[in-house]
């Protein structure tokens, strides 16, 4: 069984929200997960940015329709510093002290740190398993991940994003050697 567990979608489709559940449910059974989730900013129906959350506590914007210095990703902003100094802590807690490493997304404003695409590689390579949100669409990145022969991937959409959670964490514990006992009411 690959290491390595990439859930490609769309947007609104459910990653990030299947990667919070499944840090969430694995940290109720008590293994340490490592990373961030990438959540978007709103106003009412409009969305203004994206925030970067470490999974151990801090957040930070990420990109926004009001930063004004920064490369631009559709009608955001990319605060590149902000996401390397946030994404790269939160991934810094992984050697020898997570069990799970989350990392949502990667996508193209992440890709715009070499230091973050260059971080996920190493990350790939180690035995500690790493959960990953990619976009539907293709970035060469993203090619270059999907080619790799310890990944398996997920493909979620609004239709089966409740099951694909469950699929997905029952394989990251067998990955992890435990096996959930059957729930109670």
């Amino acid at each position: 069984m690959a290491n390595n567990l990439l859930v490609r979608g769309s947007p609104g489709s459910g990653k990030t929200t299947l990667a919070v559940k499944v840090a969430e449910d694995l940290t109720e059974l008590g293994f340490k997960v490592a990373g961030f989730v990438t959540e978007e900013i709103r106003e009412g129906k409009t969305r203004l940015g994206f925030r970067i959350r470490d999974l151990r506590g801090g957040e930070a914007v990420m990109a926004h329709v009001g930063l004004r210095a920064g490369p631009r990703v559709g009608k955001y902003t990319v605060d590149v510093e902000t996401l390397e100094r946030t994404a790269l802590r939160a991934l810094d807690e992984v050697h020898g002290r997570a069990d799970l490493v989350i990392v949502d997304e990667i996508g193209k404003m992440e890709a715009l740190s070499a230091a973050f695409l260059k971080r996920v590689m190493e990350l790939m390579d180690l035995p500690t398993p790493l959960l990953a949100t990619i976009p539907k669409s293709d970035q060469s990145f993203v090619s270059s991940l999907l080619q790799r022969g310890d990944v398996s991937v997920y493909c979620i959409d609004r239709r089966n994003r409740e099951r694909m959670k469950e699929v997905v964490e029952e394989d990251l514990l067998g990955i992890l050697g435990h096996r959930r006992s059957p729930r109670t009411n």
